[in-house]
């Protein structure tokens, strides 16, 4: 009777310690087992307004290979971790609005695991099928958001994710999951349409001069007629040597990848995410996540490699399907970033072939304001929209976070 009082004690003082961290937030974390071998690490953080009502929003972070804890840290999450790793609370969290959950997948990223090596995503309809999966076995395991407007959203390399999510759970016809749109922030979808357009943006940008720019042109075509055969590595090769051109060289660039406003302080992720990997490391932080001793990395190198033969593959016609089945789709990208830049999401979504096309294209840009502020320009047409992103690289979220919060507010509630 002692020792069950005593551990009955001990697990209250453990829950009053979680607490303390992570500042009263109501947030639960684990993993889900997918199969013998194979789990998914997730991290709910249920929303500050009306949890039993608000949407449940799903974030996935790129890479390919890299965890979405980064963004919970240091884009949009609950909190920002201080020098000393205690945590301030961010008042432009998206769990301002919403029940916000980060996963971190394909699985070997992050905290997820797989014991088989053929487990490991190699394009994206392993990816799709493991998340959807992974969504069913979540809904089970927290039933009230069973058929509860859903929400997906990401950045980067998610440009390939979230379409074929996307398109995946729509084929299901999974009353379960009621997904009603999808946001897609400063993504790779379209390689063929993106790639000749770091031509553009570097140049209007003065990253580059005319005579660089005139050569590019020409490399650019060769790497589009590479993507056109279907030859990933060579396409990749081509592609990636033009772009570094502009950069100089690859492993200290000229300038932040990720924000040409900046120096990359730290290469080749130009960001220091040191403070991030010593809080995950912290034993009563793992005690609450579940997670034991089981390693955990910002980026994974394998799940990376893995899908480098999904990298030139042009994931637009799932962004068709979608709104083809009346799942609105939101392109949003900060004007600042260079490696998945605002030209080449302008450009894929006017190149898309869909029903809306014609209205999409002949409809005029329109001024985008936060606090009678000019934030940015966005056109919409039936059911998608494309959203410039003033002052903001490619985190968003972490750049403009109180606009980043508006746009969450207006994808939401179907105002853009």
């Amino acid at each position: 009777m002692k020792t069950i009082l005593f551990l009955i004690a001990l697990l209250a003082v453990s829950t009053a310690i979680a607490e303390d961290i992570f500042l009263g937030e109501d947030h639960d974390a684990g993993l889900i087992e997918l199969e013998k071998g194979d789990d998914m690490f997730y991290w709910l953080f249920r929303s500050r307004d009306v949890p039993e009502k608000d949407p449940l929003v799903l974030w996935l972070t790129g890479g390919p290979g890299c965890s979405s804890e980064v963004a919970l840290f240091y884009e949009n999450g609950p909190f920002i971790i201080q020098d000393d790793l205690t945590l301030e609370k961010n008042q432009f969290s998206w769990n301002e609005v919403s029940n916000l959950l980060y996963i971190d997948q394909p699985l070997g990223t992050g905290f997820s695991r797989t014991d088989k090596p053929d487990h490991y995503a190699r394009n994206e309809k392993m990816v799709a099928s493991t998340m959807y999966k992974f969504l069913t076995l979540f809904i089970e395991k927290y039933p009230e958001f069973r058929g509860r407007d859903f929400y997906i959203t990401g950045e980067s390399y998610a440009g390939h994710y979230i379409p074929a999510i996307t398109a995946y759970i729509a084929e299901q016809g999974n009353p379960d999951i009621n997904l009603v749109a999808s946001a897609i922030g400063n993504g790779l979808v379209d390689p063929y349409v993106q790639y000749p357009e770091y031509n553009k943006f570097s140049y209007e940008n003065n990253l580059i001069g005319g005579i660089h720019s005139t050569i590019l042109s020409a490399g650019f075509k060769l790497c589009q007629g590479l993507i056109w055969t279907r030859i990933w590595p060579l396409a990749l090769m081509e592609c990636q040597i033009m772009t570094t051109t502009i950069l100089g060289f690859p492993l200290y660039p000229n300038f932040n990848v990720y924000d040409i406003r900046k120096k990359c302080s730290v290469p080749p992720l130009c960001y220091d995410f040191n403070l991030l990997d010593k809080f995950i490391d912290l034993p009563e932080v793992r005690e609450f996540l579940g997670v034991g001793k089981r390693a955990w990395s910002s980026c994974n190198q394998v799940v990376h490699t893995f899908m480098l033969g999904d990298w030139m593959v042009d994931l637009s016609s799932k962004v068709k399907y979608a709104l083809e089945n009346d799942i609105k789709i939101l392109v949003y990208s900060g004007d600042k970033d260079f490696i998945c830049n605002w030209r080449g999401g302008e450009a894929w979504t006017h190149a898309l072939e869909w029903q809306g096309r014609e209205d999409f294209h002949s409809n005029e840009y329109q001024t985008w304001t936060v606090d009678e502020e000019e934030a940015g320009e966005f056109k919409q047409a039936n059911g998608l929209t494309f959203l410039r992103v003033y002052d903001a690289g490619h985190m968003v979220p972490m750049d403009q976070p109180k606009r980043s919060l508006e746009m969450l507010k207006k994808f939401i509630s179907h105002d853009f």
